[in-house]
């Protein structure tokens, strides 16, 4: 009898299977393993005509390099595609009328640019369901057919495009345990490589070197870096020098992009996703972003004069602070005709009540509800866990998406990466 997880992976598979159908893109278990075949477009038309990004790490920044290299060449009147081969986190979409878990970054770039050529399935061809690793090294799922998956759909999207951008998945060396990493991917799709790299010199040139030898391994050319969030103090001295380190592998540097300090900041629906917290006021408010974040645990812990754009984090059983801060965004609308923007989480056994809900609402202040069975710590756990957490990319958040996308445009040499 097959175990639980086999059965739900089996109906998933089913169920993708169909779909894909529906949007023109091959099943993964549908048909007997698929013999390897070249792609439709040849090796220079692949170099000339797309690229990978990919990185050193998690949260070094490759959908932020991908968003700008994107945007610029949309500004300039090409037809672009974006790729993200294998996925790891999923999303639910409607393609022709039928719903596909396709990659989160794939929904984001799709949602932004309704323009980029190609479907949903060709855009994210492989995408990991709960389970999926186990069944690949079982047996149920073979590494061959997903590289032809991935093979199939980049050769459509090459033909059909001026330009491809395929961005990886963290590190080089993630998906090693199925036999599909990125440096496996781009290989097969004869890929060059731009690596974003994070700001620094030792340690940032150290990951990269373990990067570019798994590269290496599989033939893969590292066509340059990109420096992603480098201090702005230190920018000069660190392109300097980095750049010489590459000149020693004749890598070329391809872009310094420097750190923006409000790019990165978390919004509301940011917490809201951390923390599974329910929206009790102003839900509108979701992409509200904050410069401070401040744990009241005693009264005099908040201050006389609370800052703008302020996210207080408080016990249920503050409710005094709850009301001053109500009050202070008050006094700011009716005094001075602006609004001070802060937000506040609320955690602990006791939902607030209707009254101060009213109040939040309408001085437009959001506030999320953490109850105790969400979490049961202390509020310097939930202070570390929100000062801890990495700003996500959020389809909804346009204007956030299109700044990141300026920064990066000027700070990155696209004719030098597209060359």
């Amino acid at each position: 009898m097959s175990s639980p997880v086999s059965q739900v992976f089996s109906s998933l598979m089913r169920i993708s299977s169909s779909l894909a159908r529906a949007c023109s893109s091959p099943s993964l278990l549908s048909s007997p393993a698929l013999p390897r075949r070249g792609l439709s477009v040849s090796s220079s038309d692949v170099k000339r005509k797309a690229v990978m990004v990919a990185a050193t790490g998690q949260h070094h920044g490759k959908t932020t390099v991908t968003l700008g290299m994107v945007h610029e060449l949309l500004a300039r009147g090409r037809r672009v595609s974006y790729q993200k081969p294998v996925g790891q986190q999923t999303v639910p979409v409607v393609c022709q009328g039928k719903e596909l878990q396709v990659d989160r970054d794939v929904d984001i770039f799709k949602h932004v640019w309704p323009q980029l050529v190609g479907s949903y399935s060709d855009a994210s061809p492989v995408a990991f369901p709960p389970g999926f690793t186990r069944m690949v090294l079982d047996g149920k799922v073979q590494t061959r057919d997903l590289v032809q998956r991935c093979r199939e759909s980049f050769g459509r999207l090459v033909e059909a495009s001026d330009y491809v951008v395929v961005e990886g998945t963290g590190h080089i060396g993630v998906g090693s345990i199925i036999d599909l990493n990125n440096a496996q991917v781009a290989a097969e799709l004869d890929l060059d490589v731009v690596m974003v790299a994070p700001g620094g010199l030792g340690v940032s040139f150290d990951v990269l070197a373990a990067n570019h030898a798994l590269l290496k391994e599989h033939g893969v050319r590292l066509k340059g870096v990109v420096l992603n969030k480098v201090d702005e103090k230190k920018k000069d001295m660190i392109e300097h020098y980095y750049r010489k380190a590459l000149q020693r592998i004749d890598i070329p540097l391809l872009g310094v992009i420097p750190s923006d300090a409000e790019l990165p900041l978390l919004s509301m629906k940011s917490f809201s996703r951390l923390l599974n917290a329910e929206f009790m006021s102003c839900p509108e408010q979701e992409l509200r972003f904050f410069r401070r974040t401040r744990l009241i645990v005693n009264p005099g812990d908040l201050p006389v004069q609370i800052p703008a754009n302020s996210l207080l984090i408080l016990h249920s059983s503050r409710v005094d602070s709850l009301q001053a801060l109500i009050l202070q965004h008050k006094i700011a609308r009716e005094q001075e005709g602006k609004d001070i923007a802060c937000g506040a989480i609320v955690f602990g056994p006791e939902r607030p009540s209707e009254g101060d809900i009213a109040g939040l609402e309408r001085e437009g202040i959001p506030m999320l509800y953490v109850s105790k069975k969400d979490f049961d710590g202390t509020g310097f756990a939930l202070l570390e866990k929100v000062m801890g957490h990495t700003h996500k990319h959020h389809k909804a958040d346009i204007d956030r998406i299109v700044r990141t996308c300026q920064h990066v445009g000027q700070h990155i040499d696209l004719d030098a990466i597209i060359a």
